[in-house]
């Protein structure tokens, strides 16, 4: 497999998506760093790692089957730019969050031109 601008971001973001999204889903509390979290809030969390590992690992398999890397890359790119919105909004509203979600921030916002990019390389 070459590695292109498009591995790279399918790959890269399929094996972190898995790892991040995994942790979210099993142990919310740590993978987040809050010790107290409300059950509505847990299960909020919990469904979004959820629809995380799956888009995770949509791009892994996207990687064996050329096909699926458009919908992945879209799908990738929709949810980066969205969580960033979001993310950026509540920074805005609620006030800065630990140096761990700053930093999410920081890379997911980094990732919609790289997504973008690979978007459009064919």
């Amino acid at each position: 497999m070459k590695l292109n601008l498009r591995t790279f971001v399918l790959g890269f973001m399929g094996i972190v998506g898995t790892f991040t999204a995994g942790a979210g889903l099993l142990v919310p509390e740590t993978a987040f760093g809050e010790d107290n979290m409300s059950i509505i809030i847990l299960s909020n969390l919990r469904a979004f790692t959820g629809a995380e590992i799956l888009l995770a690992l949509f791009a892994l398999y996207s990687l064996s089957n050329k096909k699926y890397q458009e919908p992945a890359l879209i799908f990738l790119l929709l949810t980066f730019t969205g969580w960033t919105i979001g993310q950026v909004l509540s920074y805005v509203v609620d006030g800065a969050p630990n140096s761990t979600t700053t930093g999410g921030i920081i890379l997911q916002a980094l990732f919609i031109p790289l997504t973008w990019a690979a978007l459009k390389k064919k």
